[in-house]
């Protein structure tokens, strides 16, 4: 790599060659430009500690990651099967095994530092999108946030809920099935987003979310029920009134489909007589 001329240092430039500059790989006339930028330059300063922390978390998410014990009787076979083809031939081999590896690293840094994004990204379409809307505040409330596992006392809840809801926590309990119990009713917020969020569990460390949220103009779940799965979650979703309505949880496809088929009755009714 030449040296970058000295009236040359714009943030642009400077910017453009420190991946280099992390890597150790800049000429010695070059690093010090490069250097004597920084000194002056917070935004290229943080641009540079950014991306030196992403190298070192995707290092080491490299090195926790287990390599097979026949990798290396694989990598011989593969070698002396190419002995015979052109160079360019492996060199092809190398760029598409390097470019695989990095899109794997890349998913791999953006999964531990988004979990709840790498999560949503799953979904597609237009009904996927309006059913994250629900999955997104399960994520973020039920699974990623701490809470108590602690069941709340009824009269707490209520104080949560307020007037609006706090009546139909004991009516969607009336419709839960062995030893699944509410142990969080409260209102919350995912993404900017309201929700009215009831946490239950049961059936030896199950957790299920019923959510409810306003819904918006564009979110349409129209034909009844509809439903996907989502990395390790099924996800089903209604409209009712101005409501869209959610049950999401770590059940089986069919058990999530009979839950909402015995609650939605329930929840059709006190939205009709309880929402304008």
């Amino acid at each position: 790599m030449s040296n970058l001329p000295i009236e040359g240092a714009s943030c642009e430039r400077v910017r453009g060659h420190l991946d280099a500059y992390v890597s150790g790989e800049l000429p010695e006339e070059s690093r010090r430009e490069v250097e004597r930028h920084l000194e002056t330059c917070s935004g290229c300063a943080a641009e540079l500690g950014t991306l030196a922390r992403v190298r070192t978390q995707l290092q080491a998410a490299v090195r926790a990651t287990p390599v097979p014990l026949d990798l290396q009787a694989k990598v011989r076979r593969a070698v002396k099967g190419e002995t015979s083809r052109p160079r360019t031939g492996l060199w092809a081999v190398g760029a598409a095994a390097a470019v695989i590896l990095c899109a794997g690293l890349l998913s791999l840094w953006r999964a531990k530092t988004d979990p709840e994004g790498a999560i949503l990204r799953k979904a597609s379409g237009r009904i996927g999108a309006v059913l994250n809307v629900g999955l997104r505040d399960h994520l973020h409330c039920a699974i990623f946030r701490k809470y108590s596992r602690q069941a709340v006392a009824p009269a707490e809840m209520a104080a949560e809920l307020g007037p609006g809801f706090a009546d139909l926590a004991p009516l969607v309990q009336t419709k839960l099935p062995g030893d699944f119990r509410i142990i969080q009713g409260h209102h919350c917020d995912a993404g900017g987003r309201p929700y009215t969020h009831f946490i239950i569990s049961g059936g030896g460390g199950k957790i299920v979310s019923l959510i409810l949220t306003r819904r918006r103009p564009g979110e349409l779940l129209r034909g009844g029920i509809h439903q996907m799965g989502v990395d390790r979650f099924q996800v089903v979703g209604f409209e009712s009134h101005d409501y869209l309505v959610y049950l999401i949880s770590d059940l089986d496809a069919q058990q999530n489909l009979q839950w909402t088929a015995n609650l939605a009755p329930t929840l059709r009714a006190f939205l009709a007589a309880h929402t304008g």
